[in-house]
């Protein structure tokens, strides 16, 4: 027992100053359980054994870890009065191998002192150096778990014994190192980091992060740097439009309605019911469109009063479209320009018929 309070006070003195060699880091608190395997002159059976340690992270590289243990050993005779209790404690290091999956394996190795305390009083303990390694799963920012085998040799009695252990881990504290600030240089308009004599892609915009050679990164290779890229996952090969999302070939479909009226008349003629047939069936197709549906008239007559027969005009065909072909009110809207924009000249008869007319040109996007 003696000897395990020396071990613990002297780790307790250690890991302060194994600790203060990094001004931040993690600690994992390691419960674990396992079984323990003892050296043939022991006589003991090997048996189930708790474990636990506490851990501090001092480096991507190194950290160093207090760890005790407790076992119930039965006697591999079946006497019940060698059946020992094991105290073990040791300080280890532990050396990472960081990747960049969830596992971590690391390589561990250490010294402490194990005690068999007998039922009768009696008592045996040694020092003991431990080397072996495991493995560490992060589940989340504060679980893991962590597997781990050790070889263990018994420097008083040149014991050989082992364990293998499986725990659950949580961590807390130490905070992630600051990202590394760009270092300036000279001569770069653009404040990328890369220097104008190298910088393939000047007039980057600020904040962007840019590769060596001074271009926006473009994680999925489309062409469209990340800082653009709507759809940053693109798989390799596809076109994409200017956003990074798959390119889609549209073309326009277009149709215009032009009617033309009697003089100093707003009814529709019977003749033009198949041309708004036609427009209410497209704009039925591409629900999105709306039109402007615009109502014109000839120079006869005071400019005002053809000011209102233009509009009465541009509402009877919206009015009919809304009515007759259940088009919805508010993708039509109508507007008089009177004989403000004739077509042809109002001195002809035919020129003047040209210029009584209502008129909507409707045009929609379509993907091919």
């Amino acid at each position: 027992m003696r000897k395990i309070l020396l071990s613990a006070a002297v780790a307790s003195c250690m890991l302060p100053t194994l600790v203060s060699a990094a001004e931040e880091g993690t600690w994992y608190l390691n419960p674990a359980i396992g079984q323990y395997f003892f050296d043939g002159s022991r006589d003991l059976t090997s048996t189930e054994v708790a474990l636990f340690g506490a851990e501090y992270v001092l480096s991507k590289d190194w950290g160093v870890e207090l760890r005790g243990l407790y076992s119930v050993a039965a006697s591999d005779r079946n006497i019940k009065a060698l059946d020992q209790k094991i105290l073990g404690s040791s300080v280890d290091m532990l050396r990472y191998f960081s990747t960049d999956s969830k596992f971590t394996p690391y390589l561990a190795g250490g010294m402490g002192v194990i005690e068999a305390d007998y039922d009768n009083g009696r008592y045996d303990s040694q020092t003991q150096l431990n080397a072996g390694g495991g493995v560490r799963y992060t589940i989340d920012d504060q679980w893991s778990v962590r597997g781990d085998a050790r070889m263990v040799y018994g420097t008083d009695h040149e014991t050989q014994d082992g364990n293998v252990s499986i725990g659950l881990s949580y961590n807390f504290g130490g905070s992630p190192a600051p990202a590394p600030t760009p270092m300036p240089v000279s001569n770069d308009s653009d404040a990328d980091g890369v220097e104008d004599g190298i910088d393939q892609c000047p007039g980057t915009p600020a904040g962007v992060a840019v590769d060596a050679k001074g271009c926006a990164l473009d994680k999925d290779g489309d062409g469209v740097p990340n800082y653009r890229d709507k759809c940053p996952n693109t798989p390799a090969g596809r076109q994409v439009d200017k956003f990074g999302c798959k390119f889609v070939l549209k073309h326009t479909e277009s149709i215009k309605l032009e009617i033309n009226f009697p003089n100093n008349s707003d009814a529709i003629p019977v003749a033009y019911s198949v041309e708004l047939k036609k427009v209410a069936d497209f704009m039925s197709k591409f629900g999105g469109i709306k039109a402007v549906v615009e109502g014109h008239a000839d120079s006869n007559g005071a400019a005002a009063y053809n000011k209102q027969l233009s509009q009465r005009r541009a509402d009877a065909v919206r009015n009919a479209l809304i009515r007759d072909y259940n088009i919805a009110e508010n993708r039509l809207s109508a507007v008089g320009y009177g004989e403000e924009r004739p077509i042809a000249d109002n001195k002809t008869a035919d020129g003047r018929r040209a210029n009584r007319r209502v008129i909507a040109v409707m045009q929609a996007e379509v993907a091919e």
